[in-house]
């Protein structure tokens, strides 16, 4: 009998009658499933159970995006978070203002740092001794690391229980660990931007600081899995965040397009490059909406609902690479169709055919969204915040329209959700009173022990699990015979397609969407995918088939030894799987669920299906994302699936804990539509106290309300650019005498100044950078303070000295095979132990898990003769 990693008590194992869904009770269940059983967590579990998180203090000095909104999800999992400013306050109580009835507010700083409390940190206090009460120290450091890593080394020696958290742009060893970045930085280094925008413009960051967040997201997963290890072995440790490294990690398959055949993907406008088409957005008569037809019976749906079956008849479109390869064919046909509807038609259209699509929603859309209304989902600010001349009221109910308002939680853990707090005053303790600044300023893998059941498809899913499993869980990834997808045309198409292919080529439609390394996809196509085997890591893999003889049987028995089952279907899928919260508690009394369908299990929009670029214009993300002059812009990669994925992890870790501190089953509905709002936080606080009738603000491009001058400047080369902000004067200072140019005017010393005059401005950059290679211009320009980043494409990122020096890229490659590159883990540790494996063949483990539930060797075979499970799919 395995040992569980946490039960309700120490005490000796006592039969008792089946509890309620809430009673305490451990997961093991007897043969007939009528008694339960509790067990000794050992020495582990009780030390989880010890370590909850909401009794961990959180002390947060960092002053960028990143550490706050890392602060901000911590503290909303339970976690006490205490910012340390300085005696003017933090950068971040100046940004985004907007004048409101009570003066300017900050937008962000409301945003960020909501349910935390604010310290005023004296000057010259060090970091040993604002770390002497605190589980947690976040920092993030830019330019030269030497000061920041002494302090560290020194507070880690006199407290060792601490986990200090460090973000820095590159990490703390390379050639590049000194260079500076931003918000803007983000989207160039980390190999976005290049994916984003028209292929004969500047490439485009997204509409916001989002990826900037992604980061503090990331170091948040770090914290947790820190915690988990200091709770069970009294030692702290170093977490390492290097924005490079979170946002190679935050990739879907553009690094196993350029690893496995050579091609560096580029960005293709609204269209999804390479692999689907129709993946895009279209214009309607009132506004946009976004279609996702991939799957066959999408492409039928899709071809149904525009009233053009004859499309039916191409056999070669079932391909949805052909799709694309035909993209401006069909996209003719689907403009004209999609000219004659409004928005609202063609979403009705769309998903009465089951085809995922939705409306480009703005940020004032979302804002009005009755799905959202429905889930509660609006946290509301002091009707003193309202904005100036705007009549309407803050509070609901109070007789007016809400106004002020924030994004809630990435997602609902039952009975752990805190109450939302208004982000704090300078000096406001945790309790709303003002501190007096003394208490403040004077072995094993952390998931040994815990048992996943993966129920996911495509990529946040997956990505939730797979973090889960680099940190030590015996995640059981369960696939149907099918799931990676219907058998490969037949092999002679596939060899007269790739014969003269090259590396470096595009591979031909038909295997285009595997990413098999070499182009070869072999006599094992499905254990070949480059795309699944990015996402697939450190799992085990059980190929079955629930609905199969014996299926149910496999699956109760797994779910009564696991500890949380994942899944990212929608609530129908989940239905239909039998893998319903309360299924599994029948099976399982004490199982921590998490669902994370497209828009919540619950609201009007519940059963509505999506893929991630319906969720980027659903969400108002793509709305915000364009040049000035343009419509709105997807993203080059699915954005909010990573985003789900990311925030998925944080809420999986949470949920563990509450469960550890209270032996209860814990259920959680995430929504992927809220947690990619989360991400746009600021913005939609804004949106919602701007005073009505007033309008939208435009899309911006590159640049920013927070710094001039900031945007995307052209290179010497083919499709060269680099990324720049100056955000104060003195970096304007040394800006100008970098470029040497005699039209830097003395007036332009203001940001006021180089606002007004930002495209005289960025024409002389221009000048500078177009005679210049782009790595070459951004090493000067860091060499001189300045904050900036050639816009890094995927080749440029595995290539690079500093990703080699830092060991960016890790092989995946099972015993037997070539090597195969993949981005490795996305933050490091100093002692806590990882533990990356190789990708599991389909059914790969079959026997092995099968064997350690109780079943025979004959068994076994019976279930593979009647198709339950199985290591192919059928033919």
């Amino acid at each position: 009998m395995r040992r569980r990693a946490c039960a309700p008590s120490p005490s000796a194992a006592t039969p008792t009658t089946a509890p309620s869904a809430t009673a305490p009770s451990s997961r093991t269940a007897s043969a007939a499933g009528a008694q339960w059983r509790r067990y000794d967590p050992g020495p582990l579990g009780r030390q989880r159970c010890r370590g909850d998180v909401r009794g961990v203090r959180v002390l947060d000095l960092s002053d960028g995006r990143a550490g706050a909104y890392c602060s901000r999800l911590l503290a909303m999992t339970g976690a006490e978070v205490v910012v340390g400013e300085p005696l003017e306050g933090s950068h971040l109580r100046r940004s985004r203002m907007v004048d409101t009835r009570a003066g300017p507010v900050s937008v962000a700083w409301e945003y960020l740092r909501a349910n935390t409390a604010s310290v005023v940190v004296n000057p010259g206090t060090s970091l040993t001794e604002l770390a002497r009460d605190v589980d947690v120290v976040v920092l993030d450091v830019h330019g030269d690391l030497t000061p920041a890593r002494a302090e560290i080394a020194s507070a880690r020696n006199a407290h060792p229980r601490l986990v200090a958290a460090v973000i820095t742009p590159y990490g703390f060893t390379g050639p590049k660990s000194a260079w500076r970045a931003g918000p803007l930085e983000h989207w160039a280094l980390g190999g976005h931007m290049s994916l984003n925008g028209e292929p004969d413009r500047h490439p485009l960051p997204g509409g916001g600081p989002w990826l900037t967040h992604l980061v503090g997201a990331t170091a948040a997963i770090g914290i947790q899995a820190a915690l988990v290890h200091a709770a069970a072995t009294g030692r702290g440790d170093l977490v390492e965040i290097s924005a490079l490294e979170a946002l190679a990690n935050a990739h879907q398959w553009s690094f196993s397009l350029y690893t496995h055949n050579g091609v560096n993907k580029r960005r293709w406008g609204n269209r999804f490059g390479e692999q689907h088409h129709p993946l895009a957005l279209y214009e309607c008569i009132d506004g946009w909406v976004c279609i996702a037809a991939v799957s066959i019976h999408q492409w039928e749906g899709f071809c149904i609902a525009m009233d053009q079956v004859e499309l039916l008849a191409r056999d070669d479109f079932y391909v949805p690479a052909v799709r694309f390869d035909h993209a401006d064919e069909l996209d003719e046909i689907i403009s004209a169709w999609a000219a004659t509807k409004t928005v609202a038609e063609a979403v009705a259209d769309l998903q009465a055919n089951q085809v995922p699509s939705g409306p480009v929603a703005s940020l004032d859309d979302m804002l009005a969204s009755p799905q959202l209304a429905a889930r509660g989902y609006w946290a509301h600010l002091a009707a003193a915040h309202a904005p100036v001349g705007d009549a309407r009221q803050d509070e609901p109910g109070a007789g007016g329209v809400p106004t002020a308002r924030l994004p809630g939680p990435p997602a609902h853990i039952e009975g752990a959700t805190p109450p939302f707090r208004r982000a704090p005053a300078l000096g406001t303790g945790l309790d709303g009173t003002a501190s007096d600044g003394r208490s403040w300023p004077a072995g094993a893998k952390p998931l040994a022990g815990v048992r996943v059941i993966e129920f996911t498809i495509a990529w946040a899913g997956p990505l939730v699990c797979r973090m889960l499993g680099d940190l030590g869980a015996d995640v059981i990834k369960i696939e149907h015979p099918t799931a990676r997808g219907l058998a490969m045309p037949p092999a002679e198409m596939i060899l007269a397609e790739r014969g003269g292919w090259e590396w470096g080529q595009l591979p031909g439609p038909l295997s285009r969407n595997g990413i098999f390394l070499n182009n070869d996809p072999g006599d094992d196509w499905f254990n070949r995918l480059g795309h699944w085997n990015k996402m697939n890591r450190s799992k085990r893999g059980l190929c079955l088939d629930l609905k199969a003889p014996g299926g149910r049987d496999v699956l109760r028995k797994l779910v009564e030894t696991a500890d949380i089952v994942v899944n990212n279907y929608s609530p129908r899928g989940v239905r239909s799987a039998g893998i319903t919260r309360a299924e599994l508690r029948e099976m399982n009394p004490a199982i921590v669920t998490l669902d994370m369908s497209g828009f919540g299990a619950t609201g009007p929009d519940a059963e509505r299906i999506s893929w991630g670029p319906v969720l980027d214009a659903a969400s108002g993300l793509a709305s915000a994302t364009g040049y000035p002059d343009s419509g709105p812009y997807k993203q080059g990669i699915a954005f909010p699936d990573v985003v789900g994925g990311l925030h998925g992890t944080v809420i999986a870790l949470a949920a563990l804990w509450q469960h550890w501190r209270t032996a209860e089953p814990v259920g959680v509905d995430l929504s992927q539509l809220e947690t990619a709002i989360n991400v746009a936080g600021d913005q939609f606080v804004e949106a919602s106290m701007r005073p009505p009738g007033a309008p939208h603000p435009p899309r911006r491009g590159a640049r920013t309300a927070d710094a001039a001058p900031a945007g995307v400047y052209r290179c010497r080369g083919d499709d060269a650019w680099l990324t720049l902000t100056v955000d104060d004067d003195a970096t304007w200072k040394s800006l100008a005498e970098l470029l040497g140019d005699a039209e830097c005017e003395p007036r332009w010393t203001t940001a006021a100044a180089r606002h007004a005059n930002h495209d005289v401005i960025d024409a002389v950059i221009e000048r500078w950078t177009a005679t210049r290679d782009k790595h070459e211009a951004a090493a000067e320009l860091q060499a001189a303070g300045i904050s900036a980043s050639a816009v890094m494409t995927i080749a440029d990122i595995v290539n690079d000295d500093h990703s080699a020096a830092r060991g960016l890229m890790v092989d995946h490659a099972r015993p037997g095979e070539q090597p195969q590159l993949f981005p490795g883990m996305p933050f490091r540790f100093d002692m806590t132990p990882a533990a990356l494996s190789p990708p599991p063949r389909l059914g790969q483990h079959n026997e092995d898990i099968l064997t350690e539930l109780g079943y025979t060797p004959a068994e076994i075979t019976d279930l593979y003769s009647r198709n339950t499970i199985a290591t192919a799919p059928p033919d």
